[in-house]
């Protein structure tokens, strides 16, 4: 049965929020260069051009599975939260640290994806 947790902190739930808005700034920028560093593949595959039509091909099928595993990971920790409510009605429950629980879950496939593009069209050059 899972243990009652003292409610975090306005500070420590702040810190928190301030972290996950940190490390979606960092996913953006992460992002950017991703794309920056794709863009003369993809132009020459719109040209024709098969290595540039493979990297298309490459980022939907990336960004479809980091979607498919975002979901899966986002309803986990959903259900994981709701069942320790339902468990253990009487726990005393901060909302705000499940919702950060839910999208650090939902966000790491995806950082875990632009690192790893990153490093592969970074090591191309």
């Amino acid at each position: 049965m899972p243990r009652s947790r003292k409610p975090l902190r306005p500070a420590a739930t702040g810190a928190q929020a301030q972290a996950l808005a940190t490390r979606m700034f960092a996913m953006q920028a992460e992002a950017g260069l991703t794309i920056a560093m794709r863009m003369p593949l993809l132009l020459k595959g719109a040209l024709g051009d098969s290595s540039g039509q493979r990297e298309a091909t490459k980022a939907v099928v990336e960004k479809v599975s980091a979607v498919v595993e975002s979901s899966v990971a986002a309803t986990c920790a959903t259900t994981a939260f709701w069942w320790g409510l339902a468990l253990n009605p009487l726990a005393q429950v901060d909302l705000a640290e499940a919702a950060a629980k839910v999208a650090n879950s939902t966000l790491e496939p995806f950082a875990r994806r632009t690192r790893a593009n990153a490093a592969r069209l970074t090591g191309r050059r």
